[in-house]
């Protein structure tokens, strides 16, 4: 029988810090594909022991970001493009899932922040922001997302989309030329408004199927160029 009196433990362990930030640095390219990856160098650098080190390089190798060769090296995985291209349908469609969940959730607030969140993409693609334009639209869809209150889908989609953002920074340069996006949004938008929630589960299909195909143009644009 457990203890009558009990702590509750911090969600965010050091185990949990450690992998999330090595995670982070292998999504925005700080560690790019091919860098080595010497657990005492990173426990060093992160004031931590070796082991969670150990612990989060094993679990980014099963998420195949990392690679090892045993007794030899332990490495950056590289950047297959084409996972991407496998990457994009799976994610779209869960997304025209999510709206199914939502559209029990769905409140004027919520349509509220979408469009503010909308104004502030459009804003950064004007200043020609990659950065923050790139966060605003993760946030837009972020939004629909949470609200499907689905923690499995959530969760799935979380996982896919942080091995396609390492895609979208190794290859695509962030995310300008993409102004049709926020018109796309709109049309998301819009279908909420009326309660459509069919439509809005196809526009969302739509907005990313075009996403798909502009930032694949632009990066063939940019190897040709070179």
């Amino acid at each position: 029988m457990l203890p009558k009196s009990t702590t509750k433990v911090k969600r965010t362990s050091i185990r949990e810090q450690v992998y999330l930030q090595i995670q982070e640095w292998i999504i925005s390219g700080e560690l790019k594909p091919g860098d080595k990856l010497k657990d005492q160098q990173l426990a060093d650098a992160m004031g931590a022991s070796r082991t969670p080190i150990r612990e989060a390089l094993l679990r980014l190798e099963e998420e195949g970001m990392v690679q090892t060769k045993a007794n030899s090296w332990t490495q950056v995985a590289p950047v297959d493009i084409y996972q991407a291209h496998r990457l994009y349908p799976i994610i779209q469609s869960l997304e025209k899932l999510a709206v199914s969940f939502a559209k029990a959730n769905i409140k004027p607030e919520h349509i509220r922040q979408l469009d503010t969140i909308n104004e502030e993409l459009e804003r950064a693609l004007k200043q020609e922001n990659a950065l923050e334009a790139q966060q605003c639209d993760a946030r837009f869809h972020q939004v629909i997302i949470d609200l499907s209150a689905n923690e499995e889908l959530i969760s799935v989609l979380d996982g896919l989309k942080k091995k396609l953002r390492r895609y979208e920074v190794t290859y695509f340069k962030g995310f300008l030329g993409a102004e049709q996006s926020v018109e796309e949004h709109k049309k998301i938008i819009g279908a909420l408004k009326e309660e459509d929630f069919a439509a809005a589960a196809e526009f969302i299909e739509s907005n990313w199927t075009n996403s798909f195909r502009r930032r694949f143009a632009a990066s063939e644009t940019e190897e040709t160029e070179i």
